[in-house]
Protein backbone atom coordinates (compact mmCIF):
# COMPACT_ATOMS: atom_id res chain seq x y z
CA UNK A 1 0.00 0.00 0.00
CA UNK A 2 2.69 2.06 0.83
CA UNK A 3 4.47 1.73 -2.94
CA UNK A 4 0.64 2.74 -3.95
CA UNK A 5 0.16 5.88 -2.36
CA UNK A 6 3.90 6.66 -3.48
CA UNK A 7 3.52 5.98 -6.91
CA UNK A 8 0.31 8.15 -7.12
CA UNK A 9 2.09 10.98 -5.00
CA UNK A 10 4.60 10.69 -7.65
CA UNK A 11 2.06 10.48 -10.93
CA UNK A 12 0.29 13.54 -9.59
CA UNK A 13 3.23 15.39 -9.51
CA UNK A 14 5.32 14.57 -12.14
CA UNK A 15 2.37 14.09 -14.54
CA UNK A 16 1.33 17.69 -14.43
CA UNK A 17 3.87 18.65 -17.41
CA UNK A 18 2.87 16.06 -19.63
CA UNK A 19 0.07 17.15 -20.53
CA UNK A 20 0.97 21.11 -21.13
CA UNK A 21 1.16 21.98 -24.45
CA UNK A 22 2.54 25.34 -23.85
CA UNK A 23 5.46 26.51 -25.81
CA UNK A 24 8.93 26.53 -24.87
CA UNK A 25 8.48 30.33 -23.94
CA UNK A 26 5.64 29.68 -21.86
CA UNK A 27 7.58 27.26 -19.84
CA UNK A 28 10.39 30.10 -19.28
CA UNK A 29 7.84 32.33 -18.08
CA UNK A 30 6.83 30.28 -15.16
CA UNK A 31 7.99 31.56 -11.61
CA UNK A 32 10.94 30.50 -10.07
CA UNK A 33 9.28 29.03 -7.33
CA UNK A 34 6.89 26.85 -8.97
CA UNK A 35 9.58 25.40 -10.84
CA UNK A 36 12.12 24.98 -7.37
CA UNK A 37 9.09 22.81 -5.77
CA UNK A 38 8.92 20.91 -9.06
CA UNK A 39 12.76 19.81 -8.73
CA UNK A 40 12.71 19.82 -5.08
CA UNK A 41 9.74 16.98 -5.63
CA UNK A 42 11.29 15.24 -8.63
CA UNK A 43 15.04 15.23 -8.16
CA UNK A 44 15.09 12.66 -5.82
CA UNK A 45 12.91 10.00 -7.57
CA UNK A 46 15.09 11.19 -11.49
CA UNK A 47 18.73 11.04 -9.58
CA UNK A 48 18.30 8.72 -6.99
CA UNK A 49 15.21 5.96 -7.16
CA UNK A 50 15.80 5.73 -11.03
CA UNK A 51 19.47 5.00 -10.81
CA UNK A 52 18.47 2.13 -8.22
CA UNK A 53 16.36 0.67 -11.24
CA UNK A 54 18.85 1.04 -13.62
CA UNK A 55 21.45 -0.51 -11.55
CA UNK A 56 19.00 -3.70 -11.13
CA UNK A 57 18.25 -4.08 -14.80
CA UNK A 58 22.05 -2.81 -16.13
CA UNK A 59 23.22 -7.37 -16.54
CA UNK A 60 20.51 -7.17 -18.87
CA UNK A 61 20.33 -3.81 -20.39
CA UNK A 62 24.11 -3.05 -21.19
CA UNK A 63 24.45 -6.44 -23.80
CA UNK A 64 21.32 -5.25 -25.46
CA UNK A 65 22.71 -1.51 -25.77
CA UNK A 66 25.93 -2.86 -26.85
CA UNK A 67 23.83 -4.94 -29.60
CA UNK A 68 21.84 -1.98 -30.43
CA UNK A 69 24.83 0.58 -30.96
CA UNK A 70 26.48 -2.22 -33.02
CA UNK A 71 23.30 -2.22 -35.87
CA UNK A 72 22.14 -5.56 -34.36
CA UNK A 73 18.36 -4.14 -34.15
CA UNK A 74 18.28 -3.00 -37.38
CA UNK A 75 19.71 -6.00 -39.15
CA UNK A 76 17.90 -8.27 -37.46
CA UNK A 77 14.94 -6.11 -38.80
CA UNK A 78 15.91 -6.42 -42.28
CA UNK A 79 16.53 -10.30 -42.13
CA UNK A 80 12.41 -10.82 -41.22
CA UNK A 81 11.43 -8.23 -43.98
CA UNK A 82 10.51 -9.69 -47.60
CA UNK A 83 8.77 -8.83 -50.47
CA UNK A 84 8.99 -6.28 -52.79
CA UNK A 85 7.00 -3.99 -50.70
CA UNK A 86 8.73 -5.44 -47.50
CA UNK A 87 4.95 -6.35 -46.83
CA UNK A 88 5.83 -10.09 -45.34
CA UNK A 89 7.30 -10.63 -41.98
CA UNK A 90 8.78 -14.26 -41.13
CA UNK A 91 10.20 -14.26 -37.44
CA UNK A 92 11.01 -16.80 -34.43
CA UNK A 93 8.68 -16.41 -31.42
CA UNK A 94 9.23 -18.02 -28.22
CA UNK A 95 8.61 -17.94 -24.44
CA UNK A 96 10.94 -19.06 -21.92
CA UNK A 97 9.81 -20.49 -18.72
CA UNK A 98 10.61 -23.09 -16.00
CA UNK A 99 8.81 -26.08 -17.33
CA UNK A 100 6.87 -28.02 -20.40
CA UNK A 101 5.71 -24.05 -20.79
CA UNK A 102 8.51 -23.43 -22.41
CA UNK A 103 7.72 -22.63 -26.67
CA UNK A 104 9.83 -22.21 -29.26
CA UNK A 105 8.04 -21.17 -32.81
CA UNK A 106 7.56 -19.36 -36.11
CA UNK A 107 5.17 -16.62 -37.17
CA UNK A 108 4.68 -15.66 -40.82
CA UNK A 109 2.99 -12.17 -41.88
CA UNK A 110 1.57 -11.29 -45.40
CA UNK A 111 -0.23 -7.55 -45.70
CA UNK A 112 -1.73 -7.00 -48.75
CA UNK A 113 -1.87 -11.39 -49.28
CA UNK A 114 -4.87 -11.39 -51.73
CA UNK A 115 -5.92 -7.73 -52.07
CA UNK A 116 -5.17 -4.26 -50.62
CA UNK A 117 -6.13 -4.17 -47.75
CA UNK A 118 -5.99 -7.94 -45.98
CA UNK A 119 -4.07 -9.50 -44.03
CA UNK A 120 -3.04 -13.27 -43.50
CA UNK A 121 -1.35 -14.78 -40.04
CA UNK A 122 0.29 -18.32 -39.51
CA UNK A 123 2.05 -19.19 -36.08
CA UNK A 124 3.33 -22.64 -35.08
CA UNK A 125 4.62 -22.98 -31.95
CA UNK A 126 6.56 -26.23 -30.19
CA UNK A 127 6.36 -26.47 -26.44
CA UNK A 128 8.79 -28.88 -24.16
CA UNK A 129 6.92 -31.69 -23.55
CA UNK A 130 6.15 -31.91 -27.30
CA UNK A 131 2.44 -30.18 -27.21
CA UNK A 132 1.71 -28.09 -30.65
CA UNK A 133 -0.15 -25.12 -30.78
CA UNK A 134 -0.88 -24.08 -34.69
CA UNK A 135 -2.69 -20.25 -35.42
CA UNK A 136 -3.96 -19.02 -38.82
CA UNK A 137 -5.87 -15.76 -38.85
CA UNK A 138 -6.99 -13.83 -41.76
CA UNK A 139 -8.19 -10.36 -41.53
CA UNK A 140 -9.70 -7.44 -44.12
CA UNK A 141 -10.19 -3.95 -43.93
CA UNK A 142 -12.84 -1.62 -45.75
CA UNK A 143 -15.14 -4.49 -46.22
CA UNK A 144 -17.52 -3.64 -49.48
CA UNK A 145 -15.50 -0.29 -49.21
CA UNK A 146 -17.24 0.57 -46.03
CA UNK A 147 -15.80 2.05 -42.61
CA UNK A 148 -15.82 -2.34 -41.44
CA UNK A 149 -13.47 -4.60 -41.09
CA UNK A 150 -13.53 -8.56 -40.28
CA UNK A 151 -11.51 -11.25 -39.32
CA UNK A 152 -12.03 -14.92 -38.62
CA UNK A 153 -9.24 -17.37 -37.10
CA UNK A 154 -8.54 -21.51 -36.62
CA UNK A 155 -6.37 -22.43 -33.93
CA UNK A 156 -5.93 -25.76 -32.72
CA UNK A 157 -3.71 -26.70 -29.17
CA UNK A 158 -2.83 -29.99 -27.92
CA UNK A 159 -1.75 -29.86 -24.91
CA UNK A 160 -1.19 -33.14 -23.32
CA UNK A 161 -0.16 -31.91 -19.75
CA UNK A 162 -3.23 -29.62 -19.31
CA UNK A 163 -4.16 -28.74 -15.94
CA UNK A 164 -7.25 -27.39 -13.57
CA UNK A 165 -7.81 -25.58 -10.52
CA UNK A 166 -10.98 -26.07 -8.44
CA UNK A 167 -12.28 -22.91 -8.16
CA UNK A 168 -11.84 -20.88 -5.18
CA UNK A 169 -8.82 -23.40 -4.30
CA UNK A 170 -4.75 -24.19 -5.25
CA UNK A 171 -6.13 -28.13 -6.00
CA UNK A 172 -4.49 -28.64 -9.45
CA UNK A 173 -5.20 -31.25 -11.53
CA UNK A 174 -4.27 -32.80 -14.65
CA UNK A 175 -6.32 -33.19 -18.02
CA UNK A 176 -4.64 -33.59 -21.19
CA UNK A 177 -6.84 -31.32 -23.55
CA UNK A 178 -6.86 -30.53 -27.49
CA UNK A 179 -8.74 -28.02 -28.25
CA UNK A 180 -9.76 -26.69 -31.96
CA UNK A 181 -11.42 -23.25 -32.41
CA UNK A 182 -12.83 -21.48 -35.07
CA UNK A 183 -13.93 -17.64 -34.72
CA UNK A 184 -15.33 -15.17 -36.75
CA UNK A 185 -15.86 -10.97 -36.12
CA UNK A 186 -16.90 -7.89 -37.46
CA UNK A 187 -16.42 -4.41 -36.93
CA UNK A 188 -16.84 -0.58 -37.39
CA UNK A 189 -15.35 2.90 -36.17
CA UNK A 190 -18.45 4.38 -34.28
CA UNK A 191 -16.79 8.31 -34.55
CA UNK A 192 -14.46 9.89 -37.25
CA UNK A 193 -11.63 9.78 -35.21
CA UNK A 194 -11.55 6.10 -34.60
CA UNK A 195 -11.22 6.23 -31.42
CA UNK A 196 -14.18 4.47 -30.16
CA UNK A 197 -15.56 1.16 -31.82
CA UNK A 198 -17.57 -1.80 -31.77
CA UNK A 199 -17.36 -5.19 -32.62
CA UNK A 200 -19.56 -8.11 -32.67
CA UNK A 201 -18.29 -11.85 -32.66
CA UNK A 202 -18.74 -15.59 -32.44
CA UNK A 203 -16.79 -18.48 -31.83
CA UNK A 204 -17.10 -22.05 -31.86
CA UNK A 205 -14.73 -24.37 -29.91
CA UNK A 206 -14.34 -28.02 -29.25
CA UNK A 207 -12.84 -29.35 -26.24
CA UNK A 208 -11.28 -33.10 -26.52
CA UNK A 209 -10.43 -34.46 -23.31
CA UNK A 210 -8.41 -37.64 -22.64
CA UNK A 211 -8.71 -39.18 -19.47
CA UNK A 212 -5.84 -39.19 -17.00
CA UNK A 213 -3.58 -42.25 -17.03
CA UNK A 214 -3.49 -42.24 -12.84
CA UNK A 215 -5.88 -42.22 -10.48
CA UNK A 216 -7.18 -38.35 -9.89
CA UNK A 217 -8.75 -37.71 -6.18
CA UNK A 218 -10.96 -34.88 -7.92
CA UNK A 219 -12.78 -38.34 -9.48
CA UNK A 220 -14.39 -39.12 -6.00
CA UNK A 221 -14.72 -35.52 -4.18
CA UNK A 222 -18.05 -34.30 -4.14
CA UNK A 223 -17.55 -31.15 -3.89
CA UNK A 224 -16.82 -30.50 -7.19
CA UNK A 225 -19.17 -33.10 -9.11
CA UNK A 226 -17.13 -34.58 -12.34
CA UNK A 227 -20.74 -34.58 -14.12
CA UNK A 228 -21.16 -31.01 -14.32
CA UNK A 229 -18.27 -29.46 -15.04
CA UNK A 230 -17.17 -31.19 -18.02
CA UNK A 231 -13.88 -32.96 -16.36
CA UNK A 232 -12.47 -35.59 -18.81
CA UNK A 233 -15.45 -35.08 -20.97
CA UNK A 234 -15.06 -33.33 -24.63
CA UNK A 235 -17.92 -30.60 -25.15
CA UNK A 236 -18.61 -27.90 -27.45
CA UNK A 237 -18.75 -24.00 -26.41
CA UNK A 238 -20.04 -21.28 -28.63
CA UNK A 239 -19.49 -18.08 -27.29
CA UNK A 240 -21.22 -14.85 -28.78
CA UNK A 241 -19.63 -11.49 -27.95
CA UNK A 242 -19.75 -7.70 -28.25
CA UNK A 243 -16.78 -5.70 -27.62
CA UNK A 244 -16.83 -1.63 -26.81
CA UNK A 245 -13.31 -0.29 -27.32
CA UNK A 246 -12.43 3.74 -26.77
CA UNK A 247 -8.57 4.24 -27.81
CA UNK A 248 -6.49 7.08 -27.84
CA UNK A 249 -3.05 5.46 -27.34
CA UNK A 250 -0.20 7.25 -28.88
CA UNK A 251 0.99 4.00 -30.05
CA UNK A 252 -0.20 0.10 -30.56
CA UNK A 253 2.84 -1.69 -28.45
CA UNK A 254 4.70 1.14 -26.98
CA UNK A 255 1.93 3.35 -25.93
CA UNK A 256 3.46 6.76 -24.15
CA UNK A 257 -0.04 8.61 -23.19
CA UNK A 258 -3.46 8.35 -23.69
CA UNK A 259 -6.21 5.99 -22.41
CA UNK A 260 -7.58 2.36 -23.50
CA UNK A 261 -10.83 1.16 -22.32
CA UNK A 262 -12.66 -2.38 -23.31
CA UNK A 263 -15.84 -3.75 -22.17
CA UNK A 264 -16.68 -7.34 -23.42
CA UNK A 265 -19.35 -9.41 -22.60
CA UNK A 266 -20.27 -12.64 -23.84
CA UNK A 267 -23.31 -15.19 -23.78
CA UNK A 268 -21.13 -18.58 -23.78
CA UNK A 269 -24.04 -21.71 -25.31
CA UNK A 270 -22.62 -24.81 -24.07
CA UNK A 271 -23.51 -28.76 -24.96
CA UNK A 272 -23.85 -31.56 -22.83
CA UNK A 273 -20.86 -33.39 -21.73
CA UNK A 274 -19.77 -36.94 -23.01
CA UNK A 275 -16.44 -38.79 -23.41
CA UNK A 276 -15.62 -41.15 -20.17
CA UNK A 277 -16.60 -45.07 -20.47
CA UNK A 278 -16.80 -47.72 -18.17
CA UNK A 279 -13.49 -49.05 -19.50
CA UNK A 280 -11.91 -45.88 -18.58
CA UNK A 281 -13.15 -45.73 -15.29
CA UNK A 282 -11.78 -49.57 -14.53
CA UNK A 283 -7.84 -48.31 -15.49
CA UNK A 284 -7.39 -46.29 -12.72
CA UNK A 285 -9.07 -48.21 -10.36
CA UNK A 286 -13.06 -46.68 -10.26
CA UNK A 287 -15.55 -49.71 -10.56
CA UNK A 288 -18.66 -47.38 -11.35
CA UNK A 289 -21.41 -49.40 -13.43
CA UNK A 290 -22.04 -47.31 -16.86
CA UNK A 291 -20.42 -44.43 -18.63
CA UNK A 292 -19.86 -41.13 -16.77
CA UNK A 293 -22.95 -38.79 -18.07
CA UNK A 294 -23.67 -35.25 -18.36
CA UNK A 295 -25.75 -34.45 -15.05
CA UNK A 296 -28.10 -32.37 -16.82
CA UNK A 297 -27.67 -29.12 -15.60
CA UNK A 298 -27.84 -25.63 -17.86
CA UNK A 299 -23.83 -24.97 -18.73
CA UNK A 300 -24.79 -21.98 -20.32
CA UNK A 301 -22.89 -18.96 -18.54
CA UNK A 302 -22.08 -15.37 -19.12
CA UNK A 303 -18.62 -13.66 -19.15
CA UNK A 304 -17.56 -10.36 -19.08
CA UNK A 305 -14.01 -8.94 -18.94
CA UNK A 306 -13.19 -4.87 -19.16
CA UNK A 307 -10.06 -3.47 -18.34
CA UNK A 308 -9.26 0.17 -18.21
CA UNK A 309 -5.53 1.63 -19.19
CA UNK A 310 -3.83 4.89 -18.73
CA UNK A 311 -0.70 6.64 -19.56
CA UNK A 312 0.78 9.52 -18.08
CA UNK A 313 4.25 10.54 -20.28
CA UNK A 314 6.97 12.22 -18.20
CA UNK A 315 9.99 13.88 -19.95
CA UNK A 316 11.58 16.88 -20.98
CA UNK A 317 11.07 16.64 -24.93
CA UNK A 318 8.21 16.61 -25.65
CA UNK A 319 9.03 14.64 -28.90
CA UNK A 320 11.53 13.07 -30.97
CA UNK A 321 11.36 12.27 -34.41
CA UNK A 322 12.16 10.02 -36.56
CA UNK A 323 15.07 10.10 -39.33
CA UNK A 324 13.58 10.82 -42.87
CA UNK A 325 14.57 6.89 -43.43
CA UNK A 326 13.51 5.77 -40.39
CA UNK A 327 9.89 7.41 -40.97
CA UNK A 328 9.91 6.22 -45.01
CA UNK A 329 10.46 2.30 -43.88
CA UNK A 330 7.95 2.84 -40.87
CA UNK A 331 4.85 3.86 -43.35
CA UNK A 332 5.69 1.80 -45.95
CA UNK A 333 5.65 -1.83 -43.91
CA UNK A 334 4.38 -0.82 -40.35
CA UNK A 335 1.69 -3.70 -40.19
CA UNK A 336 -1.35 -4.22 -37.46
CA UNK A 337 -0.06 -6.72 -35.17
CA UNK A 338 -3.53 -7.44 -34.06
CA UNK A 339 -7.31 -6.33 -35.51
CA UNK A 340 -8.07 -4.10 -32.47
CA UNK A 341 -4.68 -1.78 -33.25
CA UNK A 342 -5.38 -1.70 -36.70
CA UNK A 343 -7.81 1.93 -36.46
CA UNK A 344 -5.03 3.26 -34.31
CA UNK A 345 -2.43 3.02 -36.72
CA UNK A 346 -4.34 4.01 -39.44
CA UNK A 347 -3.95 7.58 -37.75
CA UNK A 348 -1.31 9.23 -39.28
CA UNK A 349 -0.58 11.59 -36.56
CA UNK A 350 0.32 8.27 -34.67
CA UNK A 351 3.61 7.90 -36.42
CA UNK A 352 4.68 11.13 -36.77
CA UNK A 353 7.04 11.26 -33.59
CA UNK A 354 8.49 9.40 -31.29
CA UNK A 355 9.32 9.71 -27.56
CA UNK A 356 12.92 9.18 -27.07
CA UNK A 357 13.78 10.98 -23.69
CA UNK A 358 10.55 9.08 -21.94
CA UNK A 359 9.48 8.04 -19.01
CA UNK A 360 5.82 7.09 -18.36
CA UNK A 361 3.32 5.81 -15.41
CA UNK A 362 1.27 2.90 -17.03
CA UNK A 363 -1.67 2.07 -14.83
CA UNK A 364 -4.46 -1.29 -15.52
CA UNK A 365 -7.66 -1.95 -13.99
CA UNK A 366 -9.41 -5.17 -14.87
CA UNK A 367 -12.29 -7.12 -13.69
CA UNK A 368 -13.25 -10.49 -15.43
CA UNK A 369 -16.48 -12.07 -13.99
CA UNK A 370 -18.57 -15.20 -14.60
CA UNK A 371 -22.33 -16.01 -14.16
CA UNK A 372 -23.80 -19.49 -14.18
CA UNK A 373 -27.25 -19.58 -15.84
CA UNK A 374 -27.67 -22.73 -13.20
CA UNK A 375 -25.10 -22.75 -10.20
CA UNK A 376 -22.38 -25.72 -10.77
CA UNK A 377 -23.13 -26.17 -14.55
CA UNK A 378 -20.67 -24.29 -16.33
CA UNK A 379 -17.39 -26.00 -17.23
CA UNK A 380 -14.33 -26.11 -15.49
CA UNK A 381 -12.74 -24.55 -18.66
CA UNK A 382 -14.60 -21.52 -18.13
CA UNK A 383 -13.43 -19.83 -15.06
CA UNK A 384 -10.70 -17.11 -14.98
CA UNK A 385 -7.69 -17.69 -14.16
CA UNK A 386 -5.08 -15.49 -11.74
CA UNK A 387 -1.98 -16.22 -13.46
CA UNK A 388 0.96 -14.05 -14.98
CA UNK A 389 -1.19 -13.54 -18.16
CA UNK A 390 -4.15 -11.85 -15.33
CA UNK A 391 -1.11 -9.68 -15.01
CA UNK A 392 0.10 -11.29 -11.71
CA UNK A 393 3.62 -11.99 -13.07
CA UNK A 394 5.10 -13.48 -10.10
CA UNK A 395 3.14 -16.38 -10.16
CA UNK A 396 3.57 -19.30 -12.52
CA UNK A 397 0.84 -20.98 -10.65
CA UNK A 398 -2.62 -19.51 -10.39
CA UNK A 399 -5.99 -19.09 -8.56
CA UNK A 400 -9.55 -20.02 -9.74
CA UNK A 401 -12.42 -18.20 -9.48
CA UNK A 402 -16.00 -16.57 -10.57
CA UNK A 403 -14.55 -13.33 -9.77
CA UNK A 404 -11.34 -11.94 -10.11
CA UNK A 405 -10.27 -8.30 -9.97
CA UNK A 406 -6.43 -6.50 -10.51
CA UNK A 407 -4.78 -3.50 -10.33
CA UNK A 408 -0.74 -2.91 -12.34
CA UNK A 409 0.90 0.05 -12.23
CA UNK A 410 4.28 0.58 -13.97
CA UNK A 411 7.21 2.70 -14.46
CA UNK A 412 8.95 2.83 -18.34
CA UNK A 413 12.00 5.12 -18.22
CA UNK A 414 14.82 5.11 -20.94
CA UNK A 415 17.75 3.11 -21.13
CA UNK A 416 18.79 3.01 -24.52
CA UNK A 417 17.03 4.01 -27.52
CA UNK A 418 15.35 0.64 -28.18
CA UNK A 419 15.24 0.01 -24.45
CA UNK A 420 13.08 0.60 -21.69
CA UNK A 421 13.64 -0.33 -18.31
CA UNK A 422 10.56 -1.20 -16.37
CA UNK A 423 9.74 -1.16 -12.51
CA UNK A 424 6.29 -2.54 -11.66
CA UNK A 425 3.82 -3.32 -8.57
CA UNK A 426 0.09 -5.27 -9.31
CA UNK A 427 -2.26 -6.58 -6.60
CA UNK A 428 -5.21 -8.99 -7.27
CA UNK A 429 -8.06 -10.54 -5.56
CA UNK A 430 -10.55 -13.30 -5.89
CA UNK A 431 -14.05 -14.26 -5.08
CA UNK A 432 -16.69 -16.30 -5.15
CA UNK A 433 -19.50 -13.02 -5.24
CA UNK A 434 -19.30 -10.29 -7.45
CA UNK A 435 -20.42 -8.01 -4.63
CA UNK A 436 -17.83 -9.47 -2.09
CA UNK A 437 -14.22 -8.67 -1.91
CA UNK A 438 -12.25 -9.75 1.63
CA UNK A 439 -8.89 -9.08 1.90
CA UNK A 440 -7.69 -12.99 2.65
CA UNK A 441 -7.74 -13.24 -0.82
CA UNK A 442 -5.72 -10.53 -1.95
CA UNK A 443 -2.30 -11.81 -3.74
CA UNK A 444 0.74 -9.30 -4.89
CA UNK A 445 3.22 -9.58 -7.37
CA UNK A 446 6.56 -7.06 -8.25
CA UNK A 447 9.45 -7.01 -10.08
CA UNK A 448 11.50 -4.94 -12.18
CA UNK A 449 13.14 -5.74 -16.14
CA UNK A 450 13.36 -4.52 -19.22
CA UNK A 451 11.38 -4.12 -22.55
CA UNK A 452 12.89 -3.89 -26.12
CA UNK A 453 11.05 -2.02 -28.79
CA UNK A 454 11.50 0.11 -31.99
CA UNK A 455 10.44 3.71 -31.74
CA UNK A 456 6.43 2.81 -32.51
CA UNK A 457 6.67 -0.91 -32.21
CA UNK A 458 6.82 -3.44 -29.13
CA UNK A 459 9.42 -6.54 -29.32
CA UNK A 460 9.69 -8.30 -26.50
CA UNK A 461 10.46 -8.38 -23.30
CA UNK A 462 12.61 -9.83 -20.24
CA UNK A 463 11.54 -9.35 -16.38
CA UNK A 464 12.23 -10.90 -13.20
CA UNK A 465 8.94 -11.09 -11.13
CA UNK A 466 8.45 -12.18 -6.95
CA UNK A 467 5.27 -12.70 -4.79
CA UNK A 468 6.86 -11.09 -1.35
CA UNK A 469 10.17 -12.48 -0.73
CA UNK A 470 8.99 -16.43 -1.34
CA UNK A 471 9.78 -16.89 -4.67
CA UNK A 472 11.26 -15.72 -8.23
CA UNK A 473 9.93 -15.79 -12.07
CA UNK A 474 11.95 -14.96 -14.95
CA UNK A 475 9.24 -13.68 -18.04
CA UNK A 476 10.82 -13.77 -21.39
CA UNK A 477 8.18 -13.18 -23.82
CA UNK A 478 6.77 -11.45 -26.54
CA UNK A 479 3.73 -10.83 -25.31
CA UNK A 480 2.78 -7.16 -24.01
CA UNK A 481 2.44 -6.49 -20.20
CA UNK A 482 -0.92 -6.22 -20.10
CA UNK A 483 -2.08 -8.70 -22.94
Amino acid sequence: MIRFVTLLVLVGVLGLPAHAKKPLEAVQDTSSSSMSFMEIVSWPFIHVIQPVFGMLVYPVAAPLHYAIDNGVADKAVDLITFGEKRNILIYPVFNLKPGSSTMIGICYRHRNLFVQGDYGVFEGNYYANSDIDVKLRYSKQSIFGKKMYGATSFNIYMDRDNGFILPGTKETFKQADTTVALSAKVGFPITESRNLNLSFGGEFVYHIADFSDTKDSVLDDAKYPIVDRGLYQNHIEIPFYVNLVFDNLDFPYAPSRGQRLSLKASYVLTGKYSGIKESDLALVGLNRSGSLKDGGLNHDFVFVDAFYQIYFFIGKADQYVLSVKEGRKTRKFYTDFSLNEALRVWRPENLVETLFERRVFAFQLRFQGLWEMEKGGAPYSAFPALNARFPLRGYSDAWVSPFLLGFSMEYRWPIDRLVDGVAFDEYAMTSDRVNHWSKKHLYNSWGFGVRVRKPDMYLFRMQFAFHGWHGISLVLTIAPEFR
